[in-house]
């Protein structure tokens, strides 16, 4: 304000040269102050968006490859007002069992095998539910076939025929055939008329045990009738 005053002084003051001077050199002094200025400010000026970025590079070695595993760790209860301490708790792993190269291998396991059966038992186990008669009966018959069991090939041989008056010791009931049948005892080659069976019936009987005496059986028919 100070300057326009003295600029309007000197307008009014125009026949003073004096004061043309102080004006002209304040002039002066003030374009150099401007140049100045402006002499200081960058030559260009660039908007934020062209501005340079600056790159931040961090090493490699201060980055971690991986997070660390972070393991819950354990507050113990506070005893008698004294605080628990935490504890971390490892992690579980995993527990693999390997055979034993002690271990005993057990015993096969095997089926028990049948003792093997006489002659007699397996011919008292074609028999079922066996009734012994003592003493033994007297039946007669007016015609019936006399069968022996060979225990050894497991067949049923018919010895032959006859009729008459024969002892019987036991009542049975066939387990082949389901027929009810009477024991009786046979002197081989001498009793109820059948002197001629054959060499080759003859060593089959011995070869099953059998000697001078075997037990025979007559199945139950109308024929037949107890004395």
């Amino acid at each position: 304000m100070r300057i326009v005053r003295m600029v309007r002084s000197s307008r009014n003051r125009c026949n003073d040269p004096w004061n043309l001077v102080v004006v002209a050199l304040f002039t002066f002094l003030l374009s150099g102050c401007m140049e100045a200025l402006q002499s200081n400010q960058p030559d260009t000026i660039l908007p934020p968006s062209a501005l340079p970025s600056m790159a931040i590079v961090v090493p490699s070695e201060s980055v971690p490859s991986a997070m660390p595993e972070i393991i819950p760790t354990q507050i113990n209860p506070t005893v008698d007002g004294v605080e628990g301490v935490a504890t971390a708790t490892p992690a579980p792993t995993a527990e693999i069992v390997l055979p034993s190269p002690t271990a005993t291998i057990p015993p096969p396991f095997i089926l028990s095998t049948r003792a093997p059966q006489s002659n007699e038992e397996r011919w008292r186990e074609q028999q079922i539910n066996r009734i012994v008669f003592e003493p033994m009966r007297i039946y007669t018959t007016a015609r019936s076939e006399l069968w022996w069991y060979d225990p050894i090939n497991q067949q049923h041989v018919l010895l032959g025929t006859f009729m008459g008056d024969f002892s019987a010791q036991a009542a049975f009931t066939l387990r082949d055939k389901n027929l009810d049948a009477l024991e009786v005892p046979y002197n081989v080659n001498k009793s109820y008329g059948l002197t001629a069976l054959s060499p080759a019936l003859i060593a089959r009987i011995n070869a099953a045990g059998g000697s001078e005496w075997i037990e025979t059986y007559v199945v139950i028919t109308p024929d037949l009738v107890g004395r």
